[in-house]
């Protein structure tokens, strides 16, 4: 249109001087010739509006797709190509950051354990935090870290430390039934079930059981399954210190596992822990060791030996169940522990369970009951058994201890999948053998606490 408007404007003016010189050949050669320069003028703002209204409507599109894919970092056109290009990226081609996973939980709380527990005065603590950072090397291959910022409330003498460091190879063997993986670095033992949701946010409930099997260690493990049936294999250093070799003899470990029926789930473990002085191996803050060690109490004597070794077996099953309008469970453990001194004195056999059934009452509350001991239950034949972390068994008895129980009863209140808010009342008791001169009933031994435990 501006193009016709142009060339008719240019004719009106033109037109009276051809008609007054008609005749006059130069007229009409400067006619033609601005009349072609009329022309290319009207050509050139036709395709300038063109090209104006192409360059708005690009900038249109463009401005509605950052209005709904909105940046708030600006890449480098080195970074750019890596997050547009993400489905057909892998590891080694991917950038560093697009590798690393961060995940992580903490618990804080109130904690109050009557006059002869760890807290006696009652009080606000950080029970527990840890950092895990997860890291893709190559195609099946991770590297994994946990950084424990805080551990069971023992600020004052453990600080930030790791826990598991390992590299995981997923997948190095697979066919239409069986898969296998491996892990090699510093490892949770797989016995029992427990390990799995000691921490914070995992546990239902605030306290721990009072067997409580779990170490950490360095080693080997390979896993896999079988069809439905699972299976774990280690074999570990079987010692407390990290990165230091006593003898040559390793902790073996195999657990199986499935969902043999659609409600139950069962598994067993077994572990030949080997010689050792004092084992990675612990039960709830009480390490495999001869009798005396650490420098406890221990009235029947102190063994002479400097090593001992134990072979330990544990099973676990848990039923869930539906009724009306609740989802249940039931859970039960047993476990035992053959522990075998050069001195046949010193030799200890003990045996630990517990039961827990639970009901959740809505979405969001779930109500909880844990019972469980642990001991010889031998009149003269003592062990240590700690409570970890709010019994204080070690250091109030010793050796001396035959039986622990706890019972735990808990509410908790889940918001959301990040959020864990739990309220506990228990109560410990302690029974000795005869002849100790200790008194197991020297103080109040209920505890009462409440925590929020958060992951993400």
């Amino acid at each position: 249109m501006v193009r016709s408007i142009c060339i008719t404007f240019g004719f009106l003016l033109l037109a009276p001087i051809a008609l007054a010189a008609e005749d006059d050949r130069s007229l009409q050669e400067q006619f033609d010739q601005l009349s072609r320069q009329l022309q290319e003028l009207g050509e050139k703002i036709h395709r300038e509006q063109a090209d104006k209204n192409l360059h708005e409507e690009t900038a249109l599109e463009n401005s509605e797709a950052a209005t709904e894919t909105t940046s708030f970092v600006n890449l480098t056109p080195q970074q750019k190509p890596a997050i547009e290009d993400a489905g057909d990226s892998n590891t080694l081609s991917n950038p560093w950051w697009r590798n690393i996973d961060f995940s992580g939980f903490g618990a804080v709380g109130f904690y109050d354990t009557g006059s002869a527990g760890t807290r006696d005065k009652g009080g606000f603590e950080i029970k527990e935090a840890s950092l895990f950072i997860s890291a893709d090397v190559w195609d099946d291959v991770e590297f994994f870290v946990e950084f424990q910022t805080n551990r069971l409330g023992r600020d004052g003498d453990q600080f930030t430390r790791t826990g598991e460091v390992y590299v995981h190879f997923h997948d190095i063997a697979i066919s239409a039934n069986t898969s296998i993986g491996m892990k090699f670095g510093r490892l949770d033992i797989p016995f029992g079930e427990e390990y799995l949701w000691q921490d914070a946010f995992d546990n239902p409930l605030i306290t721990n059981s009072a067997g409580w099997p779990y170490a950490t260690d360095e080693g080997i493990e390979f896993y896999g399954k079988f069809k439905d049936i699972g299976w774990i294999l280690s074999a570990t250093d079987g010692l407390l210190f990290r990165g230091r070799e006593q003898n040559s003899d390793k902790a073996i470990n195999l657990k199986i596992y499935g969902q043999l029926l659609e409600p139950l789930y069962l598994s067993f473990s077994v572990m030949s822990n080997g010689s050792t002085s004092v084992s990675a191996m612990q039960f709830a803050g009480s390490f495999l060791q001869p009798i005396g060690g650490f420098g406890h109490q221990s009235t029947l004597g102190v063994s002479p030996s400097s090593e001992i070794d134990a072979n330990l077996a544990e099973i676990d099953l848990k039923y869930e169940l539906s009724f009306l309008t609740y989802d249940a469970y039931l859970a039960l453990s047993f476990g035992a522990a053959d522990i075998d001194d050069n001195e046949p004195a010193f030799d200890r056999n003990f045996r630990w369970f517990f039961i827990e059934p639970s009901i959740r009452i809505n979405q969001n509350w779930y109500a909880i009951l844990r019972y469980s001991e642990i001991g010889t239950y031998e009149n003269d034949e003592g062990y240590h058994f700690d409570g970890k972390t709010f019994a204080g068994g070690n250091s109030a008895f010793g050796y001396d201890t035959k039986r622990f129980q706890r019972l735990s009863l808990g509410l908790g209140w889940t918001p959301n999948p990040h959020v864990k808010a739990k309220l506990e009342i228990a109560k410990d008791w302690f029974e000795l053998i005869e002849v100790s001169p200790l008194n197991p009933n020297n103080g109040d031994r209920g505890f009462v606490g409440f925590e929020i435990a958060v992951g993400f």
